[in-house]
């Protein structure tokens, strides 16, 4: 599908850059060079995590604020003795930064804050802060060790068993802050953090690991427990997965791949009767196997039960999941209350060849059944929205996304998957029109992410 105004890939990528506070991707060490207090940014450990010096205590990032490095593989970063009287910002971001917890980047984008002085930079130094409390009241609060909260309590679970309820409140939190300090809801907070709780009590009295689960709130605030991925390999290893190109081209060629892993082994098998088995190897968020006598590797921007993004040698992006796309899958209703009032990025390949051309257009949906399209480098128009009920000859009666407007093709969007940051989307008009399914595409709730993603999408590695 092409948006009238679509740009091209090498344009958009060069317009691109970071919201925030900036900072250079260089910080991989134990930050050696830099001489002052070091601090742990820590969801899980945070690295390739934005830190600022909150030098007039406002609580933003502002120009002249951010440190040339970022956090190391251990959450930790140098506060200079000159800066050691200021409150600390931490940015992890959403397609960059990475969390010791989960497997690939994080969906979605925060700042955590703490006071001067703090050795650690959490969820729990950000509620503090939000609610002007002290760490002391806040554990009266929550009911929760003082000293815990207020320190590395991923390294005290080796011997702390409250250490455990507090990092899975911590990693559950963070999910729920917002992309900015200042735009976080101090009741809100306080609100979601007691849900959140109470389903963590839920867990512990069910005799769940708490270290494999976060709690996650849905759209209607129920607070739901789900799976964490701790690596690429696990979320492989033993495990069917299904695959299929964005590019239409190469959707054409290569249809639904069904992959199965195990024992060193991968075991690939198509709906164009392609078929082969060959070891696989996974190097952090690398996959790496031997295909027509090369090694082929992909690597993983995005990892998650439902939805995963895998960036192809050729620069195509794949997406992985769990769900059996080679099987009438069931389509899942898309809802009025996950548009209105909210932004979300759409991502998409142009091209009509195997070489990726990968456009993002920002989609704000409003309450009058109007949505602002905003695409770089291009003048913003206006589309109409509406979740309208359709029937589909393959899937039935079900909810869809439907898009229209004098500038392209209407668009009828049904979803495929979902979790809290990502929908994958397939166009059923298109699918009409060329009597087949066509390639999917991307909602994208963090525009950080949808950045990431295209600066690496269409790139050969």
């Amino acid at each position: 599908m092409q948006f009238k105004y679509s740009a091209l890939a090498a344009s958009l990528v060069a317009a691109l850059t970071l919201s925030g506070c900036g900072g250079s991707d260089s910080n991989d060490s134990d930050n050696n060079t830099v001489t002052g207090n070091t601090v742990k940014v820590i969801d899980g450990y945070l690295s390739q995590a934005e830190v600022c010096i909150d030098r007039n205590s406002n609580q933003s990032c502002d120009a002249g604020e951010a440190l040339t490095t970022l956090t190391n593989t251990k959450g930790e970063i140098i506060i200079p003795e000159a800066d050691a009287k200021y409150p600390i910002i931490a940015r992890a971001i959403a397609g960059k930064t990475t969390d010791s917890d989960k497997a690939g980047t994080l969906g979605n984008s925060y700042e955590l804050i703490a006071q001067a002085g703090s050795t650690v930079v959490t969820p729990f130094t950000t509620m503090a802060s939000i609610q002007n409390k002290t760490m002391e009241e806040l554990s009266t609060e929550l009911n929760l060790d003082a000293k815990v909260i207020s320190g590395d309590y991923v390294a005290m679970k080796a011997t702390n068993e409250e250490a455990k309820k507090v990092h899975l409140l911590a990693r559950s939190v963070s999910n729920e802050l917002a992309p900015s300090v200042k735009d976080n809801d101090a009741k809100e907070l306080t609100t979601t953090t007691e849900t959140i709780q109470n389903a963590i009590n839920d867990s512990v009295n069910a005799g769940d690991n708490l270290d494999s689960i976060v709690i996650e709130i849905d759209e209607s605030g129920k607070a739901n427990s789900t799976d964490v991925i701790p690596s690429l390999d696990a979320y492989l290893k033993d495990s069917t997965l299904f695959m299929a190109s964005l590019n239409n081209a190469y959707a054409a060629v290569e249809g639904i791949a069904e992959l199965s892993f195990k024992d060193g082994m991968l075991s690939f098998e198509n709906d164009k009767n392609d078929v082969f088995s060959t070891p696989y190897n996974v190097v952090n968020n690398t996959l790496s196997h031997i295909e027509d006598g090369e090694t082929s590797k992909e690597e993983f921007v995005y990892i998650s039960k439902n939805t995963s993004l895998a960036v192809t040698p050729q620069g195509d992006l794949n997406f992985w999941t769990t769900v059996n796309l080679n099987d009438n899958y069931k389509a899942l209703n898309m809802t009025n209350a996950s548009f209105v009032d909210q932004t979300w990025h759409y991502l998409d390949d142009d091209s009509t060849t195997q070489k990726p051309d990968p456009m993002l257009a920002s989609m704000t949906f409003h309450k009058d059944g109007t949505a602002t399209v905003v695409e770089a480098g291009e003048e913003n128009f206006t589309l109409n929205w509406e979740v309208k009920e359709t029937v589909d000859s393959d899937f039935g009666t079900i909810q869809t996304l439907a898009l229209s407007s004098t500038e392209f093709n209407d668009m009828n969007l049904m979803l495929v998957t979902k979790d809290n940051n990502i929908m994958t989307v397939n166009n059923l008009d298109e699918k009409s029109q060329n009597k087949e399914k066509s390639a999917f595409s991307l909602l994208i709730k963090d525009k950080s992410m949808a950045d990431n993603i295209m600066e690496k999408w269409g790139r050969e590695l």
